[in-house]
């Protein structure tokens, strides 16, 4: 590689919008709000003048002092040689059950890197207070920090001098930046994640889309994508990668028993990562539907984690019995996990107030025949205002029994308790209900009674 490569922050909309679409619909877009590009800028070089360490009040400037400010040959006969291009010293072990950082993952890390006889870092996240991310494979850092970090483990602390052809080449970026400058950089790997291939299925040949061994490692990698994703709190694309695994493995044939146990283990995992995302994006209705395959996949025995994700979804369409009894069966799998016992104590404290609300909207629209008989017959209305509102209103109602809707929506906000009371006056011997709703607050539904009723 010739040239370092600047990453460019413009987002690219994945669908392109319309103007209809804005003004008829609405459209839903995420925008990643990650720090990783300014980050990214700093390390390449990007630096202002005031990002030394004197600016850093809160950081230890004893860390931050370069660790060897003799000559970097000096050092080189205490490292081991990487490559013609990297030396390495290891100063604290990694994990020694992870492997190295490998290509296609998202890493973490800690460095600052120095000059040749220079004390203070030229550049240091640790300046910055934050942990530094990138993706290895897509040429997002220099490649020397790159080629560096994938030589390590989670956990492990190494010192590396890179040559200038991996950093900043001949000409550098001077005066902050020498020509021809070797680095010396300090680099801490905190962990990685795979962050797999949302396209990996795409380029399987369509002769091989129904050949689960084919399949079934792309899906992986798609599945692996959507993991990353959530992480990152994109959760329609990680929606998008769940799907587009869910369907590239049911499309296989099995070849054997061994197959179809590995197929089902992976969708299983697919719809319950599917839930979790569907209730992030307010979608209830789709986690039932997940549900639905998964109660097919284990027979009618669900892991805890779909059983948690049905009762928040049956919660948010108000069917709380239903909710409760999914909430209760996902507890009695793992008693002791806390955020199945604080679910189903919000969920009880929504059952109350629901039922709180809905018996003081009753006890106010039967307030009438609750008086004493000689006052049931006492009209609310009393001065012209009321009566003006309560000719509006019998308009609406009119207009509302003659059309061929049977319910329609409205807003207890919109209405004072006086309002409300010559509403509900209205009302009396029109063969029509009020109710409120069970999963909006202040939503009121008038509705037409059938005969029946």
């Amino acid at each position: 590689m010739d040239e370092p490569f600047y990453p460019i922050s413009t987002q690219l909309l994945k669908d392109p919008l319309t103007f209809s679409d804005l003004v008829k619909t609405g459209c839903q877009f995420e925008v990643d709000l990650s720090d990783s590009h300014r980050a990214t800028d700093d390390f390449l070089g990007h630096i202002s003048d005031d990002s030394d360490c004197d600016d850093a009040t809160d950081v230890d400037c004893e860390k931050l002092f370069s660790p060897w400010t003799r000559t970097f040959d000096e050092l080189r006969s205490l490292m081991h040689r990487v490559n013609d291009y990297i030396y390495k010293r290891v100063i604290r072990e990694g994990h020694p059950e992870r492997e190295v950082v490998p290509e296609r993952a998202r890493v973490a890390v800690r460095y600052s890197g120095y000059w040749e006889g220079e004390g203070a870092p030229f550049d240091s996240s640790m300046l910055r207070g934050t942990q530094f991310e990138f993706v290895t494979g897509q040429c997002k850092v220099i490649e020397g920090l790159e080629a560096a970090v994938l030589t390590m483990r989670p956990y492990e602390q190494a010192e590396f001098i890179i040559s200038y052809k991996l950093l900043f080449r001949e000409l550098g970026c001077p005066p902050r930046i020498k020509p021809k400058a070797d680095g010396l950089f300090k680099v801490e790997v905190i962990d990685f994640s795979l962050v797999g291939d949302s396209g990996a299925c795409d380029g399987v040949a369509k002769e091989d889309r129904d050949k689960f061994f084919v399949i079934y490692p792309k899906a992986q990698e798609v599945h692996l994508h959507g993991k990353d994703c959530v992480k990152r709190g994109r959760f329609r694309i990680a929606v998008s990668s769940f799907e587009k695994a869910i369907n590239s493995l049911n499309y296989c044939r099995l070849a054997n028993e061994e197959e179809e146990v590995k197929q089902t283990q992976l969708l299983i995992t697919l719809y319950q990562n599917l839930m979790i995302c569907y209730n992030k994006v307010n979608k209830p209705q789709r986690v039932c539907i997940a549900m639905k395959a998964v109660r097919r996949l284990t027979k009618n025995d669900p892991p805890c984690k779909a059983l948690f994700q049905e009762g928040r979804a049956l919660s948010a369409l108000g069917e709380y019995d239903q909710a409760r009894t999914s909430l209760l069966k996902a507890q009695k799998k793992q008693p002791s996990n806390q955020e199945i016992n604080n679910e189903i104590l919000s969920l009880n404290a929504r059952i109350a107030k629901y039922k709180d609300a809905t018996r003081d909207l009753w006890s106010r629209a039967l307030s009438i025949k609750k008086k004493k008989p000689q006052e049931t017959d006492i009209d609310p209305i009393k001065d012209d205002k009321d009566k003006a509102f309560a000719d509006e209103m019998d308009q609406l109602i009119e207009q509302f029994k003659s059309s061929a809707s049977m319910s329609v929506n409205l807003s207890r906000k919109m209405y004072s308790d006086k309002e409300f009371e010559i509403f509900c006056h209205l009302l009396k011997d029109r063969d029509m209900k009020l109710t409120l709703s069970p999963v909006y607050e202040d939503l009121l539904t008038l509705s037409k009674l059938n005969i029946e009723d």
